[in-house]
């Protein structure tokens, strides 16, 4: 399951990725913002990957010019309340003072919004972590009551929040990748059998911003307005 939008793609998190992002997790670079900052073991990894392999989390890789470059996460799903936590970390420093966190970080919260139709998000920020705060704050994050004093501060983000803050930050995003192309979610061949990836699925062909569905060689592709 692969979503694409701005340039940038999001495929879903499998076993084979585990390693990869395992050392990704442990840098300094990424570690020192969360609050859990312990040496993350294969056996920690693999344990771990169990409890979210599910459909109440959607880990993905982002993959941005043929490179897997950081990982997103939508977790702790709600379905009654349609609400979730988005995240998000990019572990090599170059792409740090770019485009791309702002770009991935508006691409995280429109799939909370457009792809699966929810209500409301959540995200955690590290207090001190003043730049993150300033991208939650542009997409139309709000620090959520009782939080100032918190170290792990959440922040709270509605539909109608992040449509309001985003028209003109969408169209400048096009003009930034020079593409306006909708986003477009790929259902591979080799998926066809997997349990999850269906359950994604119907929740996702439910979405009303579907304006095209076709199969491919590749697989059902969905392109979202």
């Amino acid at each position: 399951m692969i979503y694409t939008r701005f340039g940038v793609s999001f495929h879903i998190l499998k076993e084979n990725d585990l390693e990869m992002v395992r050392q990704w997790r442990n840098d300094p670079v990424v570690a020192n913002n969360y609050e859990f900052r312990e040496y993350i073991t294969p056996e920690m990894q693999q344990t771990w990957f169990r409890t979210v392999n599910n459909i109440n989390n959607l880990y993905t890789v982002i993959e941005y010019r043929n490179e897997k470059i950081g990982v997103i996460n939508i977790k702790n799903i709600d379905w009654d309340k349609r609400e979730c936590e988005g995240g998000i970390f990019l572990p090599d420093p170059k792409h740090h003072n770019t485009g791309l966190p702002a770009i991935i970080s508006y691409i995280t919260t429109e799939i909370i919004f457009v792809i699966f139709d929810w209500n409301r998000g959540f995200a955690h920020v590290l207090k001190e972590n003043k730049s993150v705060q300033q991208f939650v704050k542009m997409l139309g994050y709000e620090l959520a009551p009782g939080q100032e004093d918190i170290n792990n501060q959440k922040w709270t983000i509605t539909r109608e929040s992040f449509e309001k803050k985003t028209r003109k930050l969408s169209k400048a995003i096009s003009v930034m990748v020079n593409t306006s192309d909708p986003g477009i979610l790929l259902i591979e061949k080799s998926e066809y059998e997997d349990s999850l990836i269906l359950q994604w699925e119907s929740i996702v062909s439910q979405s009303c911003h579907i304006i095209k569905t076709e199969v491919t060689e590749k697989g059902r592709v969905y392109w979202f307005e």
